[in-house]
């Protein structure tokens, strides 16, 4: 089934709504009034009503929004991927943690956030006031249950991005009005996830399950229930507090319980399950559809034809323009030592990782070890627009996964027990399974004991999410970030020094197309000069470096500037600060 695109009749909304907004050129809270409708016009009728809702949904298509900042740019260097080029002011001043005040990328995003989040606010206000919320038809009643619920969640959503990117943050949750206070000061972030959790759960009562509504991109209830688990988890993990360290939220159990409740709820509704084939889930988002049999897409961020600058783009693998695929950048590089990290057997590997390029001949071309792709979307497999879309190709970005939902479920069962039960070992096998399709057999034993259990999910958590903008922020909330880039770096040397486990990594690999795939003759096996010399170079002529491409200068370059307890969360930009005086940057910004 095609998607069905509701983003260009979003675009109307603040001709359309007569309310106040924030100005995005100006300050983020900033009085303007639009006075082409009034509220009882827009908020008394549901179509009305509708386009207010879906602009919020449209400020998340923006390249400020999920097009590729939030989704792309912020969620690297980790333990599994780096973002490529030398160090700027901008995204790779941020992947490289080295973001200053005045980093190109971090003020529209966060500008962005809060004209949503005012958009938001209008309509939470609004709906619930208006009379045929209350006495309408049933049709209408429902219906506008769903578009509050909907602002809530979103809201939700939105301030969420904001903690996890920047701690501490300005609260706000009444619509800007004339003569309102817009120098607001930070509000602890504990108070605001409490505050949004709160709101998901009465979103999640106000909004339908998906098979009860027409498939598109619009929030459904088991999307809300699994935003409310990630962020319960969140809220219940480690963050950079003002005192400088890394410290876990009060009470935490009780956050993972309510995760744990969430996805527990979404598990047997029945409404949602696992694609049975890894790889399909990334070919129906190039394909621009959307996924109704299964529904493991849980929420995607609709981003019509004239969108998605990124997905597939600046994720995925390098092609040439030349090539009749058009170009791609491949901005994303998947570490060696990841690649390694999978089982050969597991069928996420070629999936996320793509170990070529596409030449201006439509050629496949084997890449130096150290520059691979993070690849979960690539541009060969997206059907051109139209002439020059290689950017605007109309490919969601996927924001939550079912099994995502195992995943948590598992971590939750495990950290409130004490040891993970029968089901979150169940949860966890069922997406290794996946991987493993046609050799589930071969999977080894999953750990009953806490610790190795956890080992287990921060793993496959790696594996199953590799370039979904997730890694950074598990990483962080679980405290590892830094024991896992040291892990990773020394990990490296050893593949350079040929040490254990890497003893039989090829210092060059020897190749061949065989029409639209590659095959490596020695991909899992060492050949010396003399073996590779003597080879028969008519069935076998390609040679390329594989790990003699990894230098110290390289493995110094991943996280090149992060510092525990400092880098977990991005400055604020100096124009904000600047604009508000009762705002600061901490953590030594």
């Amino acid at each position: 089934m095609r998607k069905q695109y509701f983003i260009k009749t979003a675009l109307c909304l603040v001709i359309v709504i007569g309310v106040s907004i924030i100005h995005s050129c100006e300050e983020y809270f900033e009085y303007e009034p639009v006075s082409l409708f009034s509220n009882e016009n827009v908020f008394n009728n549901v179509d009305y009503t509708k386009q207010a809702i879906l602009g919020i949904y449209q400020l998340m298509t923006l390249d400020e929004g999920y097009s590729k900042r939030l989704s792309m740019y912020y969620g690297v260097d980790t333990d599994i991927a780096k973002c490529s080029g030398e160090l700027d002011n901008g995204r790779r001043g941020i992947a490289r943690y080295a973001a200053n005040s005045g980093n190109s990328e971090i003020e529209k995003p966060w500008r962005n956030l809060y004209i949503a989040i005012e958009r938001a606010n209008v309509c939470i206000k609004n709906i619930p006031q208006s009379p045929i919320y209350k006495e309408g038809s049933d049709e209408q009643k429902n219906e506008m249950r769903r578009m509050h619920g909907e602002a809530l969640a979103l809201r939700a959503i939105f301030y969420y991005e904001l903690v996890r990117n920047w701690g501490d943050v300005p609260f706000k949750t009444e619509p800007s009005k004339a003569g309102d206070n817009f120098n607001l000061p930070k509000t602890d972030r504990d108070s605001i996830y409490d505050h949004i959790i709160n709101d998901l759960i009465l979103a999640a009562d106000l909004i339908p399950w998906r098979s009860e509504v027409p498939a598109d991109e619009r929030l459904t209830k088991g999307a809300v229930k699994g935003f409310l688990a990630r962020i319960c988890l969140a809220r219940g993990g480690y963050s950079l507090r003002k005192t400088g360290a890394m410290q876990r939220g009060s009470d935490h159990l009780t956050y993972y319980q309510i995760a744990l409740d969430q996805c527990k709820d979404i598990i047997e509704s029945g409404q949602h399950s696992l694609n049975p084939v890894f790889g399909n889930i990334f070919h129906t988002h190039c394909e621009r559809n959307l996924d109704t049999q299964y529904g493991e897409s849980m929420f995607e961020v609709g981003m019509g034809i004239y969108r998605s600058g990124e997905v597939g783009y600046y994720v995925g693998n390098r092609i040439n323009p030349l090539s009749r695929y058009g170009k791609a950048d491949g901005g994303i590089r998947a570490l060696p030592t990841y690649y390694l990290s999978f089982d050969s057997l597991d069928t996420r590997r070629d999936i996320t990782v793509a170990l070529y390029e596409i030449d201006e001949n439509n050629i496949r071309v084997v890449r130096e070890f150290g520059e691979t792709f993070i690849a979960k979307w690539r541009r060969e497999w997206i059907r051109p627009l139209f002439p020059g879309s290689d950017k605007y190709n109309g490919v969601n970005w996927v924001m939550i996964r079912y099994s995502d939902i195992l995943l948590m479920y598992a971590e939750a069962e495990n950290e409130i027990n004490g040891a993970p039960s029968a089901a979150a070992i169940d949860a966890l096998r069922q997406v290794r399974e996946r991987a493993f399709r046609g050799n589930e057999d071969k999977i080894h034993t999953i750990p009953n004991d806490y610790n190795g259990f956890f080992e287990e999910i921060v793993k496959e958590r790696a594996w199953e999410f590799g370039g979904e903008c997730l890694r950074k922020f598990d990483l962080i909330r679980w405290n590892l970030l830094d024991s896992k880039l040291a892990e990773a770096r020394e990990n490296l040397r050893k593949l350079v020094a040929g040490e254990t486990p890497y003893e039989n990594i090829p210092r060059r690999v020897v190749w061949r197309n065989e029409g639209e795939m590659i095959e490596f003759l020695n991909l899992h096996y060492n050949m010396d000069s003399i073996q590779i010399a003597q080879r028969d170079s008519l069935l076998w002529p390609n040679v390329t470096d594989w790990a003699n491409h990894i230098t110290e200068e390289y493995i110094l370059a991943i996280a090149e500037f992060f510092e525990p307890n400092r880098k977990e969360l991005l400055p604020i930009h100096q124009n904000i600060v600047d604009a508000n005086p009762n705002l600061t940057n901490d953590y030594g910004y």
